[in-house]
């Protein structure tokens, strides 16, 4: 019980304009790059190289953002995810083997 209503606090706390300091506003909006990424992709089956571009600046700055807030999961996690953004980039034009 107690998880949940730290979980609805924590979603609370967005509404506060203290919250949007630079990080936590790079953050949201490299996340939501992400979902723009992901959603086509898995739901409709899409995918367009040229928002892989997107992606590795958001990641660049998730990873800006999360060494100001200190979280490491966070940066291996968007180091992973440019690694794979690079690779989408490179598949299209071509210098990878599909």
């Amino acid at each position: 019980m107690k998880f949940r209503k730290e979980w609805i606090y924590a979603l609370k706390s967005m509404m506060n304009k203290e919250y949007w300091n630079l990080p936590n506003t790079v953050e949201f909006f490299a996340f939501m790059t992400k979902i723009c990424i992901i959603f086509p992709g898995l739901i409709l089956g899409r995918q367009w190289w040229w928002l892989y571009i997107f992606a590795l600046i958001s990641s660049l700055a998730l990873i800006w953002s999360s060494t100001i807030k200190t979280l490491p999961t966070i940066i291996l996690f968007n180091i992973l995810w440019s690694t794979l953004a690079i690779i989408a980039i490179a598949k299209h034009f071509g210098l990878i083997l599909q």
